[in-house]
Parts: C-alpha cells; sequence; structure tokens
C-alpha cells in the first residue's frame, strides 16, 4: 500500500530503517527516547520546556498496572426478550434472566475515572527522563512526593496529558506510517 500524499511520503522517507540480522541479549535495541514540548506562557511570552521522555519500563509498568488495578463494573440481572437485540443475539426463544456488567454504575464511573488518572500519572512518573530534585537539590525517589513537587511547580491537567500522550506515542506509529508499515 503507498500513498501519493506529499506529507506522509515526507515522514517515511525522514525515517530512518535499521535491518536487523541479530538480537543480541542487553543491547537496549527497544528502548525509545524522546522530548516532550510543553507550552508555558510568563508574563505575556510563550515559551516552550523541552522535558526528555523515555518509554523504557513504561509498556510494563502498564500492564501490571492493569492486571492488579482495573475496576470491574458491578453486575446486574436483567430480563432480555426473544424480541430485544440482546435476544436476538443471544437467540433466545422465551424471556431469561442474564447477568451483566453495569458500566454505567456512578460508584463504577468514578473508580474509572479515579484509575484513568492513577495511570496516567504512573506513566509520567515513569517516562519523565530527567531526575526530580526537591529545593535542596536532594533527588526525590518517592512517586507521591515527585507529584506534589509537580503541583507545587503548577503543571496542569493539560501539561500531564500532553507529557503521557508523547511517552506512549514515542513506540506507537502514526495512522499513515502504521498503514505503510504493516504494507511492508
Amino acid at each position: 500500500m503507498t500513498t501519493d500524499d506529499p506529507e506522509v511520503k515526507a515522514t517515511q522517507e525522514a525515517v530512518k530503517t535499521i535491518s536487523l540480522d541479530e538480537l543480541v541479549d542487553g543491547n537496549k535495541l527497544f528502548e525509545s527516547t524522546g522530548v516532550s514540548y510543553l507550552k508555558v506562557t510568563r508574563g505575556g511570552e510563550v515559551m516552550r520546556l523541552a522535558i526528555p521522555i523515555r518509554s523504557t519500563g513504561v509498556a510494563e509498568a502498564i500492564e501490571h498496572f492493569e492486571r492488579s488495578n482495573r475496576p470491574v463494573p458491578p453486575k446486574k440481572r436483567i430480563i432480555v426478550k426473544p424480541s430485544d437485540d440482546l435476544g436476538r443475539e443471544m437467540k433466545i426463544t422465551r424471556n431469561e434472566f442474564v447477568s451483566i456488567h453495569d458500566f454505567t454504575d456512578e460508584g463504577f464511573q468514578k473508580e474509572l475515572s479515579k484509575y484513568d488518572r492513577d495511570l496516567g500519572l504512573k506513566v509520567l512518573l515513569l517516562g519523565v527522563n530527567i531526575p526530580f530534585k526537591d529545593k535542596d537539590g536532594k533527588e526525590i525517589t518517592d512517586d507521591e512526593l515527585k507529584l506534589n513537587a509537580l503541583r507545587a511547580m503548577g503543571i496542569t491537567g493539560e501539561q500531564v496529558g500532553q507529557l503521557v500522550r508523547d511517552i506512549r506515542n514515542l513506540t506507537r506509529w502514526e495512522e499513515a506510517r502504521e498503514a505503510d508499515f504493516l504494507a511492508g
């Protein structure tokens, strides 16, 4: 699959291709690093903060976090009739009670929102590739203290979201590149 879009072609040509003939243990082949640019405005002047980021360790942490923390919606019993969409899909011939997950449950929605926020913060803390330091120059290693430091620095939700997106996108192809990559 090829494209005639000049912007897509330029992007494809700009990406360096490395052909592998072996995989050697310990050579950091899949490590991805980059920079996230955050907009800040001080005294009417717009500036960019360039924050080094990395993907190493982030995917593993996400997988572990999802296995251990992902909230599960409660189940509720409903009656399904043969004439309902669900009844036709289930190919039932008479009214039946079934248990289904209630994704609209308010408590579940709150838990899911907290889970998504916590996961984003975990990605942020693992993906920022510079040390966190306190006012005395001592490195901060505790996650909660790191978050408190970021809040004290005035980080916004939008900036957190941008950092998390940039970290996750270090190893994710954009749609056009992915289509070309899969086409071979």
